[in-house]
């Protein structure tokens, strides 16, 4: 039977299908807890379930996995958790050893290891044993030492139980089995009762003793935090009282100008309980409230805290109320009964944002307040046309300032001229720079040209001056430009002769060279006729006007035509060098020729001066001319050669 059973284990792994009806464990008829493995198959397994006491059927097929089911079909929810009790004080009373887990002492944030876990052997072990007011899961006994266990399955030790274990200081360790899988090996589920599942300490002498005295090292801690808090609560007190009798200074303008402008003025400079903590006066951190509530956070929720940290980033409060924006209720306590009248920052601006809410300029919401999108929008749109305005208007009046000192005018000029009726426009400037339109576009446009003639050097313009007092500058400047005009016409003229005279020398120089470049290769006469026809041709005038009158182009011309000629001359000459050079080595050669026939002559002859003379002097018929005029070239010579060897005595020829 164990044979098949470990056989069939190595088949058909054990693992969980999900009904609760499946079981590992059955009771046998000796009311002994049997593994599924360990009986027969079907009925003859003889079996009960540990929770209901049915008859069961153990099946060990070859596709499913091992189990325990009720003969009768039945919902038993509660057999696991009785058979996972039996076993567990089966596997204990069957042992000799247990892990006990870690003692740690905890109390708060305070913890310390009391002991190590450890192997826990044991002599003596019992189930169930009766101790009054209590019923251990099971006790054993090891080296004098007594020690409970109880095992969680579905329902662990309550308070109450855990307190009379302590009471009665019954060292009791509790061992967490509701995650042991359901369907493994009775080795396996013993491993992990005695050794594997996680347990803890209900109640240790131990870590009851350190926990006493991490509470008396808490207690202490408390104390000195109380302590501190109370030296800082005093120091922030007095930063705060001295805060809170500073008056309140006026903000920059422009807050407010700004809270105008997006049509919201009438909202600001409300009084408000308890705003001293506020360094600006009420109209103006209720103006830079408006404009976050309103325009940046425009269609999105806000909170109090989120007014506050927008305020903080502006610089609107005071120094010791940048440092925190939650108060804690034991600090706000003591800040009350120190400084009359103190409200923290953000109970102001809760009570400012529902005072808004209720004049409908923000809505109330239920994590705090939401401004309308459109509306938002419209007031943005308003302070940017009012910004743009007056930026319009500022540039413009700086425009005029600067001007003004250009001219060495007084400034003051300015401010009066702003409100000045312009002619030819109809309006002043300050109504031209609020309405932004091309007539503004116009009047800076003539500010800058009236602006480039009031620097020194500067052209003078015609037509109006806008009202300023420019025209004695206007003259000056007319003046100057005459000046510099005739200045610039006499520059011009002597410009002009400079290069006049300059160019005449140029040509004069430019005919020098050429004759002395044309001398050289053509003679003095030749090349002084040369050069007088050329630049009485170039010049079209005789050759004492074209020596000075010849411009760059004719010059090139000229020089053109003269490296062409000399060009010519130097490939004659070439040419006429090459020819005598040939007819020298031509001379050479025939006067060589000659000697050698001559020398061959007198040498067939037999040294007879005469006879080698006349034949030589002779005319041949088959040269048609005699030997010596005939040998002039190499060629020639050996065919008088030849025919000196076939003018010889038969006996004599070689």
């Amino acid at each position: 039977m164990d044979g098949l059973a470990n056989s069939c284990q190595s088949r058909v792994p054990l693992q969980s299908d999900g009904e609760d009806v499946r079981l590992p464990y059955g009771i046998t008829e000796d009311d002994r807890l049997a593994h599924v493995t360990e009986v027969a198959s079907g009925l003859a397994c003889g079996c009960r379930c540990p929770g209901c006491g049915e008859r069961l059927v153990a099946r060990r097929g070859a596709n499913k996995v091992h189990h325990f089911a009720h003969h009768v079909h039945r919902a038993c929810a509660g057999a696991w958790e009785t058979t996972l009790h039996r076993l567990a004080k089966e596997a204990v009373l069957e042992a000799r050893e247990i892990l006990l887990p870690k003692a740690v002492a905890k109390v708060g944030d305070l913890s310390a290891d009391v002991a190590a876990a450890t192997m826990f052997i044991y002599e003596a072990s019992e189930a169930e044993v009766d101790l009054g007011d209590l019923r251990p899961d099971a006790v054993i006994t090891g080296r004098g030492r007594q020690l409970l266990l109880e095992f969680h399955v579905s329902h662990p030790c309550g308070s109450e139980k855990i307190a009379r274990l302590r009471t009665r200081n019954l060292a009791t360790v509790e061992i967490d089995l509701p995650r042991v899988p359901r369907l493994l090996p009775r080795g396996e589920h013993v491993e992990q009762i005695l050794r594997t599942a996680p347990r803890h300490w209900l109640h240790n002498a131990k870590v009851a003793a350190e926990e006493d005295r991490l509470r008396l090292i808490a207690e202490r801690m408390t104390e000195l935090e109380q302590r501190r808090r109370n030296r800082l609560y005093g120091r922030i007190a007095d930063e705060v009282a001295a805060a809170w009798r500073e008056p309140t200074r006026r903000g920059h303008r422009g807050w407010l100008t700004r809270a105008a402008d997006a049509g919201f003025g009438e909202f600001t400079g409300v009084p408000m309980p308890g705003d001293r903590c506020f360094a600006f006066d009420a109209a103006t951190w209720q103006a830079a409230f408006v404009f976050y509530a309103v325009v940046a956070a425009a269609g999105h929720t806000f909170t109090a805290e989120n007014a506050l940290s927008y305020l903080q980033r502006q610089g609107m409060l005071k120094e010791p109320f940048k440092l925190r924006r939650n108060w804690e209720p034991e600090l706000e306590a003591h800040l009350r009964e120190r400084v009359g009248g103190f409200r923290s920052p953000i109970e102001v601006i809760a009570d400012y944002a529902t005072w808004l809410a209720e004049r409908g300029v923000v809505e109330r919401t239920q994590t705090g307040w939401r401004a309308d999108h459109e509306r938002g929008w419209e007031a943005k749109a308003r302070i940017d046309v009012a910004e743009a305005a007056r930026k319009r208007e500022t540039d413009l009046r700086a425009k005029v300032i600067f001007l003004l000192k250009v001219a060495q005018l007084p400034t003051r000029l300015a401010e009066p001229w702003m409100d000045r009726v312009l002619p030819g426009f109809g309006e002043s400037p300050r109504a031209l720079a609020q309405a932004g339109s091309d007539c503004f576009e116009n009047v800076l446009r003539r500010l800058r040209e009236l602006e480039r003639m009031a620097w020194a050097g500067g052209a003078p313009v015609s037509g109006d001056l806008l009202g300023l007092p420019l025209e004695e500058l206007r003259r000056t400047r007319q003046a100057e430009a005459n000046a510099r005009q005739e200045t610039q016409r006499r520059i011009r003229e002597d410009f002009q002769a400079q290069t006049r005279e300059r160019r005449r020398k140029e040509s004069s120089d430019f005919v020098d060279a050429l004759l002395a470049e044309a001398a050289l290769f053509m003679g003095e006469v030749d090349g002084l006729a040369w050069v007088e026809h050329a630049v009485r041709g170039g010049g079209g005038t005789t050759f004492d006007e074209g020596r000075l009158g010849l411009d760059r182009v004719m010059q090139e011309r000229i020089k053109g035509a003269l490296d062409d000629e000399r060009r010519r001359i130097e490939l004659i000459r070439h040419v006429e060098t090459s020819r005598h050079g040939e007819e020298a080595a031509m001379t050479v050669e025939t006067l060589r020729c000659r000697q050698e026939l001559e020398t061959r002559a007198l040498r067939h002859f037999s040294g007879n001066a005469d006879k080698s003379r006349l034949w030589l002097r002779t005319t041949q018929p088959a040269l048609g001319r005699s030997p010596w005029t005939h040998a002039v070239d190499e060629r020639r010579r050996d065919e008088c050669l030849r025919l000196l060897d076939a003018a010889l005595p038969k006996g004599k020829r070689r």
